[in-house]
């Protein structure tokens, strides 16, 4: 049986940059991969919508979803029929950082976490998904501490980029080096256990 991957358009920049190397580690085998937008986990039934349709559409394939649980909390009635599997993380930064690194770094207060596609994409996902302003965000954010933007490397990230989501925030942004090699070995396995 074939695999694919669908996924989340957050993780766009990181798999397509490990896509090779997850190629590779499966023998070189394709691996197709699709990204639906980065806002859809805002509305529940479009969500299901658009992964059942991509899952109806290539039922030749098991389907690896990228995302979390809870971008949608019915994932396993979603899944059940065409043995599509998906990460047991709770949201798109528990599939991109390691439990041990996300414990280290929340015990130094109350966290946002942001990947690199979610700060690149914040007014997608933000001002037209979620439709907040400026005083929605500033409502929305005002518990949290600070944002911590998840850098992988993979495109330089701006002093302006982290301005505007500070201005649209008001919470102060700081920028966390990580690596790829914890969500590469996320996908291996679930490779892994869609094949089983």
């Amino acid at each position: 049986m074939a695999l694919s991957i669908l996924s989340c358009g957050i993780f766009q920049f990181e798999l397509e940059n490990i896509l090779p190397e997850i190629k590779e580690a499966l023998g070189g085998r394709e691996l197709p991969v699709a990204f639906l937008s980065p806002a859809l986990d805002v509305k529940a039934d479009l969500l299901e919508k658009s992964v059942t349709e991509h899952i109806e559409a290539h039922p030749q394939d098991t389907t690896i979803l990228l995302y979390g649980g809870m971008c949608h909390t019915e994932w396993a009635r979603i899944t059940e029929k065409s043995g599509a599997v998906y990460p047991k993380a709770a949201n798109c930064v528990e599939i991109l950082l390691s439990p041990e690194k996300k414990k280290l770094s929340d015990t130094s207060g109350n966290t946002y976490y942001l990947t690199m596609g979610g700060l690149k994409l914040w007014k997608e996902i933000y001002q037209q998904g979620h439709g907040w302003d400026s005083t929605d965000a500033r409502i929305n954010f005002g518990s949290f501490e600070k944002v911590v933007v998840l850098d992988t490397g993979i495109f330089p990230i701006s002093e302006e980029a982290l301005f505007e989501f500070f201005e649209y925030t008001q919470v102060p942004v700081e920028i966390m080096q990580i690596s790829l090699d914890y969500f590469k070995s996320l996908i291996l396995e679930l490779c892994k256990t869609a094949r089983a």
